[in-house]
């Protein structure tokens, strides 16, 4: 017997098990249902289905993104700033409108702080007096900036002398940092920024009413204090 003729016997077999009478529920002259082999085979056919459905998404859900959920962790550290000596100069004005700038302005390499990621932020601070007579009444003006911001910030200053200081804020963290990473060295790198290239101007804005008689100037000392943060006590609090 040849493959057509054995699948068109085992599809006519099939056919009339389909419209065999299996089951009579009920009275011939009242209530009477039938059940036929077209029923049955419709059941099991719907009941394979539901199986391979329920399989299916049970087997999805629980392979869904398993490297990616689980290999998260949470950590928290403790952030420990501290404070360091960046680049300072000394100068003299001598005269109301002289001023002298300093840093990216004027291309001071020394004020780069682009490649170190773990600034907190920057002090700008001049220390400046005065020098011959005439009493107070002078003015003087402190203006800071950075490469990425020119417009900068300033303060003014009188008498016969001070201190002015510019804080410029970088990547200030709270004293205690948490977030989700998948190891702690890429929780440390998650908070890295890069800083910033320092600069300004100092300027002599206004003399005393005495400066045409008292030969009067300005001595400055300029300098830059940069704070770094760092994480003390890394540790897992949870699995994500």
């Amino acid at each position: 017997m040849g493959l057509s003729d054995t699948l068109s016997e085992g599809l006519s077999n099939f056919e009339k098990y389909n419209n065999k009478e299996i089951y009579r529920i009920g009275k011939e002259d009242s209530f009477n249902f039938v059940v036929t082999g077209r029923l049955v085979s419709a059941a099991a056919g719907f009941f394979v289905i539901i199986i391979m459905l329920v399989l299916t998404f049970s087997s999805a859900a629980n392979s869904y993104q398993v490297a990616e959920l689980g290999g998260v962790k949470a950590y928290t550290a403790d952030v420990i700033i501290s404070e360091n000596s960046g680049p300072s100069f000394s100068g003299s004005l001598n005269s109301e409108g002289e001023f002298v700038e300093f840093g990216h302005i004027v291309g001071e390499s020394e004020w780069d702080y682009t490649s170190n990621m773990r600034i907190s932020h920057f002090e700008v601070v001049v220390d400046w007096s005065a020098s011959g007579g005439g009493g107070g009444g002078r003015q003087v003006s402190l203006e800071a900036s950075s490469e990425n911001n020119t417009a900068g910030e300033s303060q003014n200053g009188q008498g016969n002398g001070g201190t002015i200081t510019i804080l410029w804020p970088v990547n200030q963290l709270p004293e205690i940092v948490s977030s989700n990473a998948d190891n702690s060295e890429s929780f440390l790198m998650s908070y890295e920024t890069e800083g910033e290239w320092m600069g300004g101007k100092f300027t002599y804005i206004s003399e005393s009413t005495l400066a045409v008689l008292t030969g009067e100037s300005i001595d400055y000392t300029i300098t830059l204090i940069y704070y770094t943060w760092e994480f003390d006590n890394i540790r897992e609090i949870a699995e994500v």
